[in-house]
């Protein structure tokens, strides 16, 4: 933090926490679109009215709502956090918890699995939404010159991409999770969107390529945030799972994977992002790579890298690879 407005940073470090958690949460319980929309009372915000009405005083105190009357709009600064809100609902609903209990498991009186765990439907909702704005209009960029009918999407999270594809496209689709509460985020969200019968949800272990039926029928396996838990067991480990899973994969077929790039070895970095990525990812035990290492991944795999695009997302990495025909 190289400025600080108010002159003292930890301030500055308790407002961005308490802004991010509560917007979050406006977004978590179902009330922030209609507040970006149309606009709310406090009484329209929760059954807490006097929470509610502590909340949007707040959140004009600090610019991020305006009031008109007894109905509240988001402002400029606020229109700017919705564009981001994925990002705060990934952070403040997904990790909350880890971070949390950070110390505990710095210390070691607790670790990640046993004690501790991430939300995982909130990691995934968070993830879908940052997708769709920063990393999505990529993808279809990459995709528009493929042929494919049918895609595997493992680490599927809320399945919201897999409904992007067959809107878009008309292509069936197999959703993997491991987390149950982002499985039964996914077939809600499949079934209110009316694609039952082509889009499948299957809760298990992605990284066991073994366990996931129909990968021979694919043409597409994507990847999206996913691998870098299979890197948690090392570099060997993760060639030896994209090795088995183009083994699966009929010829010709793509992988396209989107991650989070390593932020510079230097303690010293303007990284708007993978910084912190990399933090709450170590408390899970997991490592990340550089651009060079995905790369290097792919191709030591058997895989011909197609492409490596930088998206909108701040450090992110789109890698398209395919199987030789």
């Amino acid at each position: 933090m190289t400025t600080s407005p108010t002159g003292r940073p930890a301030f500055d470090l308790i407002r961005g926490h308490v802004l991010a958690s509560t917007f979050a949460a406006l977004d978590m319980t179902g009330s922030l679109t209609r507040l970006a929309d149309e606009g709310l009372t406090a009484a329209e915000a929760g059954a807490n009215r006097f929470l509610s009405e502590g909340l949007f005083r707040y959140l004009s105190q600090r610019g991020v709502l305006r009031a008109e009357g007894d109905r509240y709009h988001l402002t400029e600064l606020g229109r700017s956090l919705y564009e981001d809100r994925g990002y705060l609902v990934w952070l403040a609903g997904g990790y909350s918890e880890p971070l949390r209990r950070f110390g505990d498991m710095l210390t070691g009186t607790a670790a990640y699995r046993r004690e501790v765990l991430r939300d995982g439907k909130w990691v995934a909702v968070g993830s879908a939404l940052l997708g769709k704005q920063d990393v999505q209009p990529e993808v279809v960029k990459l995709l528009s010159g493929l042929e494919f009918d049918r895609v595997a999407d493992i680490g599927c999270g809320n399945a919201h991409f897999l409904i992007t594809l067959h809107d878009q496209l008309g292509c069936r689709g197999l959703g993997v999770d491991i987390s149950p509460e982002a499985v039964a985020e996914a077939r809600r969200e499949v079934e209110a969107a009316g694609k039952s019968g082509v889009i499948d949800v299957v809760e298990a272990d992605g990284s066991d390529i073994a366990s996931i039926q129909g990968l021979e029928d694919v043409q597409l396996a994507i990847t999206f945030f996913f691998l870098h838990e299979v890197y948690e067991k090392g570099f060997d480990a993760l060639v030896a799972y994209l090795r088995a899973l183009t083994e699966r994969l009929p010829a010709g077929a793509h992988v396209l994977t989107a991650e989070v790039t390593a932020a510079p070895s230097s303690t010293a970095t303007d990284d708007v992002f993978g910084p912190e990525f990399a933090l709450v990812h170590a408390v899970m035990g997991q490592h990340l790579l550089d651009a060079d290492g995905w790369s290097r991944a792919f191709t030591e795999a058997g895989l011909t890298v197609k492409a490596l695009v930088r998206p909108a997302m701040p450090d992110g990495l789109l890698v398209l690879a395919q199987k030789a025909v």
